[in-house]
């Protein structure tokens, strides 16, 4: 099957005497006062003339000669409105509308844009060089994923998926998508959204794992694209980096190609020649010849070290593979922190309604069918799941319940990522995580699945996103308590801590006044086991609450792993409040509660219950077929 070919609109473009070739703009200078904005044009003229452009209330006169023409005009807006990403403020865009005019002959263009300064940080520090993001001069954590396209088939992608995606990631507090290099250059609608959502792009050239030639007409059409690509994008305002390509750094210097291929020194010379005349040449100095300075940020290669060298930890941007790939534990993701996470992952099953379609209604739902299996594409991916479950679950024989026990692993490691490095801030300045989205039906690393559906891992995400964030990192029997703050205030308040066993009686407390700087990460607490006296590690748990300026904010961490903590049956109530919301209740702890409706997504699910406390739930749709499941039922004695 053909997946590729021409499939966006083919236009016959004719004019007079007048076409536009280009129209940009460049931000000269943005305070808090003022910004001064250029427009410049590109015009092709069949005659010595002039023309009238109208915009904005103005009109001017520009004399053009015949061929192209290259002119600007100034523009200054008063007390400037900033765009900001998702999370930090407004995203405001200004919306001009250029009129130009020879004659009778009239050219429409509009320009839809954002003010804001957005700077690459790489200087050298004690430990290596920093790799993070200023947006409007404030240092930026960037929180989100790693997008590939949405179908295999992309002409089958609708602006309703579009919305979809884009909505779903701002919901779940992200900041920054970065369009991975083995993908496409996606629609003019996918920009535009992440202009108006406040979602930064990373955006690769699209090349990525392999080695390409070297011979003039393929370097002819790497620049043409190019070219092509960057006019294209270059005005939206969410695009922060433009990086050459995936992983081919990390190939030529890791993956032990040379030896695999039988390549002599002549050849690897050769292709290596190739590699710098395309990323450290071609793409660069086109770059150069198109964007402003201000605008200009390039990145050769992501990532810049491979992950099995210390240097990936200490220099420019990282992939970590050591779990999933080298089967680490999750806990290694605690200590291995690099300085922007641009690539992790593990993998989950798809939701239930997501696994359905995959088969016929005649079909029996199995781990073990052909059409499962079929539906895995890693080589290893059943028995690296199944080490990892064994590792921290008791793995259920049932298939719904192992379907939510994938999710639930896949959740658990990348929240431990995500956590570490936000503690690990400003050390760490990014967690961009593989990935967010699926091109079909498939077990994979993506919190979406191919129907847009979250799994465990989105809803946790969106916690673990969060602007203010509460967690706790161990060290032999001292548990640190932190608070990552990323709003750009100061934070006061009062933080309560309490041991509380499964029953939820709470068994020690303590509290502490404290004041969270803006934009940090800051250690409150030192904990260590004496907390647990007299109470058992595997019936209660650290329930931390912190309450600023009228926000609440909590945080419940276990001491021990999944398939450790002793559970008990729970009695969970449901009170309806409305056809689409609900209030839910137990009289004891259930542990990762899933809310089970095949046709409806809630603003909240796999979340703990604790008793003597309830939670209201808000469904999109009407909830009719309400199944709910907890951490408990997959560990009764059937399942042992």
């Amino acid at each position: 099957m053909v997946t590729v070919a021409i499939y966006k609109p083919i236009e016959l473009i004719s004019w007079n005497n007048l076409k536009l070739n280009d129209l940009s703009y460049e931000i000269v200078k943005l305070d808090k006062n003022q910004a001064k904005v250029k427009f410049k044009f590109i015009i092709q003229s069949e005659q010595n003339t002039a023309v009238e452009i109208n915009f904005n209330q103005k009109i001017i006169t520009q004399k053009l000669t015949k061929g192209i023409n290259h002119f600007s005009i100034d523009e200054t807006i008063h007390n400037p409105k900033l765009w900001w990403p998702n999370g930090m403020g407004e995203q405001y865009l200004y919306d001009y509308q250029f009129k130009i005019k020879q004659g009778n002959e009239q050219i429409f263009k509009y320009l839809k844009f954002g003010l804001r300064t957005i700077e690459l940080v790489k200087e050298k520090d004690e430990v290596g060089s920093r790799f993070y993001f200023k947006v409007n001069r404030v240092p930026t954590y960037m929180k989100g994923a790693n997008y590939i396209p949405q179908d295999n088939f992309v002409s089958r992608v609708s602006k309703n998926d579009y919305e979809k995606l884009i909505n779903s990631s701002v919901e779940a507090n992200m900041n920054m998508i970065r369009i991975w290099g083995g993908g496409i250059y996606e629609d003019d609608y996918f920009y535009e959204l992440c202009d108006e959502k406040g979602l930064l792009v990373w955006q690769d050239f699209m090349y990525a794992c392999a080695f390409y030639p070297g011979d003039q007409d393929f370097l002819h059409n790497v620049k043409q694209e190019t070219i092509d690509q960057v006019n294209r994008l270059k005005n939206h305002t969410s695009i922060a980096l433009w990086c050459g390509n995936n992983e081919i750094d990390e190939a030529w210097k890791n993956w032990g190609y040379q030896k695999q291929m039988g390549w002599s020194k002549q050849d690897s010379l050769s292709i290596w020649k190739d590699y710098q005349t395309t990323f450290h040449y071609i793409i660069p100095n086109v770059l150069d010849s198109i964007l402003p300075k201000s605008e200009n940020r390039y990145w050769p290669s992501s990532p810049s070290v491979g992950w099995g060298r210390k240097e990936s930890l200490t220099q420019g941007d990282s992939h970590y593979w050591g779990v999933w790939w080298g089967m680490e534990p999750f806990e290694t993701y605690e200590k291995k922190v690099p300085r922007f996470a641009s690539e992790y992952g593990f993998q989950g099953m798809p939701t239930l309604k997501t696994v359905k379609s995959m088969f016929s209604e005649k079909d029996t739902l199995s781990k073990n069918s052909a059409i499962i299996l079929a539906h895995q594409k890693h080589p290893k991916g059943w028995e690296t799941i199944n080490e990892y479950m064994q590792r921290d679950y008791v793995v259920p024989t049932d298939f719904v319940q192992y379907n939510y026990v994938s999710q639930l692993l896949q959740a658990r490691g990348i929240q431990l990522a995500i956590e570490a490095h936000r503690r690990a801030k400003p050390y760490n300045m990014g967690s961009l995580y593989w990935q967010l989205n699926d091109v079909w039906p498939v077990t994979s690393w993506s919190s979406l699945d191919k129907l847009g559906n979250w799994k465990a891992l989105h809803y946790q995400v969106k916690r673990s996103f969060e602007n203010v964030l509460i967690s706790v990192e161990k060290e032999e029997n001292v548990y640190k308590i932190y608070i990552v703050n990323d709003l750009l205030k100061d934070l006061k308040g009062k933080v309560k801590f309490s041991i509380i066993d499964f029953n939820g009686n709470k068994r020690w407390t303590n509290d502490k006044d404290v004041i969270i700087s803006s934009n940090s990460s800051t250690k409150i607490m030192e904990l260590t086991d004496e907390i647990l006296k007299g109470t058992s590690s595997t019936k209660a748990f650290l329930r931390i609450e912190f309450e600023s300026n009228g926000e609440k904010y909590s945080r419940n961490y276990f001491f021990e792993k999944p398939k450790d903590l002793a559970l008990t049956k729970s009695t969970i109530k449901i009170k309806k409040i409305s056809h689409n919301q609900f209030e839910i209740s137990t009289n004891v702890l259930a542990k990762d509660v899933y809310l089970l409706d095949e046709n409806n997504q809630f603003d909240d699910n796999f979340f703990d219950l604790i008793p003597n406390e309830s939670r209201i739930i808000s469904g999109k749709n009407t909830i009719q077929n309400l199944k709910i499941y907890s951490l408990y039922d997959t560990m009764n004695v059937k399942n042992q």
